[in-house]
Parts: structure tokens; C-alpha cells; sequence
């Protein structure tokens, strides 16, 4: 049964966040706040959003209502989301465009606004959602559906793809109640990912939706925002992160970088230098927001983000090639890369450090460490890929609680996107008081993957590493 099984599949990918989760999230929330320029926009955003939703929800319901066919609906809906209606970013491929290939390409206009009034009519609830949206998406991807007027097959390409028919059937349940269906903006699945993984997409957006839905409502009502506030809180933190950093990151317009035309037609990406900031960049209040549309499935557009266990060999592998012994967390040495385990990488035990034994057990679930000598400690490294970074630090802070006067570096490796939630993180008062955010050092291990090859040819020692990292204390 569509209902029961959908259901099954949507609590599959659903959890709960923790204390130190949401306490995260609440942190970036006050950078949100703090920013004036972020906050402006967000409420010149809404103040628009406001004024236009009123007028697109009367067109829609004149259309679910049978007043207007489908042409004149669509004619309308192209015109306008390009003009005065551009706050809800529908004018692109899952929007005006989705519905402009349906009127097109689709069956006959009277069959094809029966299909669109049963997918956009307000759902009574989530099991009624699943279904409206899993017909929807099986008709419009349909083959009937890809013909054109004299019942000639149309190219495989102008075939629906299901996340545009979730994201247009859901945009309009969010214009006519948004409190209850979110937006289901790239930014913002992103952010929901890279913040303590609340969401993950499947690939099957009907139960993808639904999973962002529940994840986003339920932070919005923690952190007492409305959905439309921390809609943009996740497309400015999104923005934000991407424009950082060294690591060869691009603007992103939310779903794809920006393009300039080059010869040949063929798009260009656009590299930003880190020393340009947002604000450089800030378009006219209330328009920055409103010009993401979903690409053709796919989680997101950036490449996938090295593992956990990819990290800990890399870091194993460097030690070895700058002259130290590896130390990898115990509990990780059954894990394989590339077909060789961890524990092939690791020493077998880690020697005696001279130091208190809680410190000493301590230092043993770091990661990976790096020995030289007998027993010294040339450098600490926590991952943090598939785990909050609260944990890694906290690990840290115990450390230097107990140990204050530990001479060797202390290293997060993690995605570059990642940096920000470092900083914010290490923003906690326990953090600060002991020192950690002035001891603590950062870098991506995507500069980590990017350096292999320039190690072996410059590096003399294991304070090569150094040249890798940035101070995460930033200018404080």
C-alpha cells in the first residue's frame, strides 16, 4: 500500500536531534541575528514574500477551483513569477519552466489540469501528502505524458524529472500554508545536512521531502523562527560558507555555480577570491533569496566530501611520509580503505606519553596521532566528517583541561564548508575559558588530498602540516 509504505520509508530516515545539536544550531541562529545586513534582508525578504502571497494564492485557487483552465494559469504564472512574483523562486526549471513543459508537451489540457488540481490541492496530512505526491510524480514522468499534440514521442529530455514535480506540487501547498509546508529550497536541505546531518537525501524525493519537512519544522519551532526566518537563515549560512576559504570553493546561486558564457557556449565557473566577502557581492535588499531552483535530482551539485575513514588513512599515510609512527583510535582499526585496514597503519599499542593516565586514555581515542622519538606526540588530528564537531573539541577541551601545559599542535580536519561551525563552536564559553580556541587549528581535508602530491617533493618533518592549517581563532 503507497501510504503505509511510504510512511515506513519516511520514519527510516527521520531521528532525533540531540541536546548539543540543537544547542549548535542555536549558536548559529545568534550569528544570524548579530549580522545587521543578514537580518535587513531576511525582513525585507518576508515583507515582500507578504505582499505577494495573497495575490499568488487567489490565482491558484481560482485555477484549483475550476474559475481558469490551465493555460491561462500558466500564461499568468510565467508572466508574473518572473516580474512581481519573483520572491518565491519559481520562475525557474521546477517552476514557471515545470509547468510551461507540462502545457507543452502534456496530454490533453483538460487531463492535465485534472492531474495538477489533484497534485496542488492542499494535502489534509502527511500520508495524504505521500500519495499526492507519489501519483503525481508517476504521472508526470509518465511517457503519455511525453508526447506532444499529434502524439509524436517529445525528447527523453523534456520528460519531467520527479523533483521538479515535488517541488512545484509543494511550492504551491507553501503558498497556501506555509507554516505547515515548507519550502524545499537546495540552501536549505544543504545546511540541514552539513549542520549535524539532520537530513540526508535518498534520491527519491517524494520521501526526501518528507524527511526535510519534519527536520525543518521541528528546528524552526526549537529555535523560534518562523519557517520563512530560518529559510533564510540556512540560504545565508549557505552563502556564507561557500564564499570562504581557499579551497577552491565558487559562488553558488544555491543550485549550481554561477556561469559566465565562454566560447563555444559552454558555461564557465566563476572562481571567487577569498579576499571578497558577501557583502561585496549583496544584491539589492530582498532579492538575493529568490533565485534558487532544483537541479534534475541529485543530492546537491559539490562532489561528495571525503569519509571519515579516507581522512584517518590520508593522515596515516602523510605521517608516515614526514618520519612519524601513526596512532589511529582503536575502535577504528577493523575499518578499511582502498583494501587495507586501519590497524595495518596504526602502532600496535600506544606508548607510555608521561602523563597522567586519564590523559594518556584520552589522547588514545583521538583519531590519529602522530609519534616521534619514543614517546612523543608530534600532532593530534580529529576527524570530523560524520559527527558533530562538538564531540572532536570536546574530547580537545578534556585534554587540555587535564593536561594544560601539552606542548603539541592540535588539529579538526574537516570539510572546508565546515570551518564556520569550527569557529562557532569554539565560540562556547567552556571552550573559551580554556584556551582552546587560541590552540586549536584547522584545515579541509580536501587541502589535505590536494597537498599529497607537493609533500613528498618540500616536506621535511611533521611540522610540514602546519602549512596546511589555519588558526581557527580568527581575529579575536
Amino acid at each position: 500500500m503507497v501510504v503505509s509504505s511510504t510512511r515506513a520509508a519516511h520514519a527510516a530516515v527521520s531521528r532525533l536531534r540531540t541536546d548539543l545539536e540543537t544547542e549548535s544550531w542555536r549558536l548559529l541562529r545568534e550569528e544570524w541575528v548579530a549580522d545587521p545586513a543578514a537580518r535587513a534582508e531576511s525582513e525585507a525578504w518576508e515583507q515582500r514574500r507578504a505582499q505577494v502571497r495573497p495575490q499568488m494564492r487567489a490565482w491558484l485557487n481560482r485555477f484549483l477551483e475550476g474559475d481558469i483552465g490551465v493555460e491561462r494559469f500558466r500564461a499568468a504564472f510565467d508572466r508574473r513569477t518572473r516580474t512581481d512574483w519573483d520572491a518565491f523562486a519559481l520562475k525557474g526549471a521546477s517552476g514557471a519552466m515545470f509547468l510551461n513543459a507540462l502545457a507543452k508537451h502534456g496530454t490533453h489540457p483538460v487531463k492535465l489540469a485534472r492531474c495538477l488540481r489533484a497534485a496542488l490541492r492542499l494535502p489534509d496530512d502527511v500520508d495524504a501528502a505521500a500519495v499526492q505526491l507519489a501519483e503525481f510524480v508517476g504521472r508526470v514522468a509518465s511517457p503519455s505524458l511525453a508526447l506532444d499534440v499529434r502524439g509524436q514521442a517529445q525528447p527523453e529530455s523534456v520528460v519531467a524529472q520527479p523533483t521538479h514535480a515535488v517541488f512545484f506540487a509543494t511550492m504551491c501547498w507553501h503558498l497556501q500554508d506555509p507554516d505547515r509546508w515548507p519550502a524545499f529550497h537546495p540552501s536549505a536541505r544543504q545546511v540541514l545536512r552539513d549542520e549535524e546531518e539532520l537530513f540526508a537525501a535518498t534520491g527519491n524525493p517524494v520521501r526526501d521531502y518528507l524527511s526535510f519537512r519534519e527536520a525543518f519544522l521541528a528546528l524552526a519551532a526549537d529555535l523560534s523562527l518562523t519557517v520563512w526566518q530560518l529559510e533564510h537563515l540556512c540560504w545565508w549560512h549557505a552563502q556564507r560558507s561557500s564564499m570562504t576559504g581557499d579551497d577552491g570553493l565558487f559562488i553558488y546561486d544555491d543550485v549550481a555555480p554561477r556561469r559566465e558564457r565562454g566560447r563555444g557556449g559552454r558555461g564557465v565557473r566563476h572562481e571567487v577570491s577569498s579576499r571578497s566577502t558577501l557583502a561585496d557581492r549583496r544584491a539589492p535588499l530582498g532579492q538575493l533569496a529568490v533565485r534558487e531552483t532544483p537541479p534534475p535530482y541529485v543530492p546537491f551539485t559539490e562532489p561528495p566530501p571525503l569519509d571519515h575513514t579516507h581522512v584517518q588513512w590520508l593522515l596515516a599515510k602523510v605521517g608516515q611520509q614526514l618520519g612519524c609512527r601513526a596512532w589511529i583510535a582503536a575502535n577504528d582499526w577493523r575499518r578499511e580503505w582502498g583494501g587495507e585496514r586501519l590497524g595495518s597503519l596504526s602502532v600496535p599499542r600506544l606508548p607510555p606519553l608521561g602523563m597522567a593516565p586519564d590523559s594518556q586514555r584520552l589522547i588514545s581515542l583521538i583519531d590519529v596521532v602522530w609519534l616521534t622519538g619514543a614517546n612523543q606526540v608530534a600532532a593530534a588530528f580529529e576527524v570530523e566528517h560524520t559527527t558533530s564537531v562538538y564531540s572532536g573539541l570536546l574530547r580537545m577541551a578534556d585534554l587540555a583541561a587535564l593536561s594544560p601545559n601539552l606542548s603539541f599542535p592540535l588539529y579538526i580536519v574537516a570539510p572546508a564548508a565546515r570551518l564556520a561551525k569550527v569557529r562557532r563552536e569554539l565560540a562556547r564559553p567552556t571552550f573559551r575559558a580554556l584556551g582552546l580556541h587560541e590552540r586549536c587549528r584547522f584545515f579541509s581535508s580536501e587541502a589535505l588530498l590536494r597537498a599529497l602530491p607537493g609533500l613528498s617533493r618540500w616536506a621535511t618533518g611533521p611540522d610540514a602540516i602546519e602549512k596546511l592549517a589555519e588558526s581557527v581563532a580568527g581575529d579575536d
